[in-house]
């Protein structure tokens, strides 16, 4: 099981020229989501990307952000200085100063400055970059992995222990709801002795209304399906791949179980023990939120 949340960053050098790739992940309703914060020039990666992080993760918001460094050598083939413009200029400003009467005191530093003796060129050592670029971006989504993996099987560990504590809650439900019962049935018959009503305690009448209304109190048939469920949900902590939707959708039924519970009920402890495990749930939906 891994979490959708994670981090991971990945660096590729070579002759000074140097790839960084940083992969931040966070959750997500829907299927994995991929932005790019990626140089133009190196855009046509994406692809590579996208099919890396496809393989490895099915769910989640994924930012990827991929810069580069340029070495000694190629960021010297990336400034050049035209010499012929340069001339020209010097020798127009020394006419100037000729015909002015002025002084000259030109420095390189101020010719420089002068737009177009210093020309960029936008030559990259593509492949260079690209092999570089699949180096990083194959370790940052390593790191991510190691990381997601390693939230996963705490995000398990604590689902567990939240699914353990709902059983035991169930099991104080279930230990309580004989006794609830009889008494439930004790209070009917006691109400209808009071309203005055000439029935026999063996009326066949008031035996079967006694029972109806007791069975609409039994919670049996909840707690069977919520046994089901709590054996559901801790396998599936156990298995890889992606059960964050399964794992919600068997909280949605503990929720749908435990709130009929709730409703038949009319005893006063196990209303009590089912807000307990209302509540309970309630986290462990939010747990669910970052499972893949």
């Amino acid at each position: 099981m891994h979490s959708m949340t994670g981090y991971g960053r990945g660096m590729a050098e070579r002759e000074g020229t140097r790839v960084a790739v940083q992969i931040a992940a966070v959750n997500s309703k829907k299927q994995a989501e991929i932005r790019f914060s990626i140089p133009r020039e190196l855009g046509g990666l994406e692809p590579f990307v996208r099919k890396q992080l496809k393989e490895r993760v099915e769910r989640g918001s994924l930012n990827v952000g991929l810069s580069y460094e340029l070495g000694p050598e190629w960021r010297g083939r990336s400034v050049v200085l035209d010499l012929e413009v340069a001339s020209h200029v010097l020798a127009e400003l020394r006419e100037f100063a000729r015909r002015e009467h002025l002084a000259i005191d030109i420095r390189v530093g101020e010719l420089v400055a002068v737009p177009g003796v210093v020309q960029h060129q936008n030559e990259l050592p593509d492949d260079l970059l690209r092999e570089l670029a699949q180096e990083a971006i194959t370790k940052a989504v390593d790191e991510l992995d190691v990381m997601r993996e390693a939230e996963g099987a705490a995000l398990a560990a604590d689902l567990k222990g939240r699914c353990a504590k709902l059983q035991g809650l169930a099991a104080e439900v279930a230990a309580r709801a004989d006794l609830a019962q009889t008494q439930h049935h004790d209070r009917l018959r006691e109400r209808i002795a009071k309203l005055g009503l000439e029935l026999a305690t063996d009326d066949e009448r008031l035996a079967r209304e006694v029972a109806f209304h007791v069975d609409r109190s039994d919670v049996t048939e909840e707690l069977v399906r919520l046994r089901s469920h709590f054996e559901q949900f801790t396998a599936l902590l156990e298995q890889a791949g992606a059960v964050g939707r399964k794992l919600d959708f068997i909280a949605q039924e503990m929720s749908r179980e435990i709130g009929t519970l709730g409703a038949k009920t009319i005893d006063s402890e196990i209303s009590t023990q089912v807000i307990d495990f209302k509540v309970e749930l309630g986290r462990i939906r939010e747990q669910v939120l970052n499972v893949e």
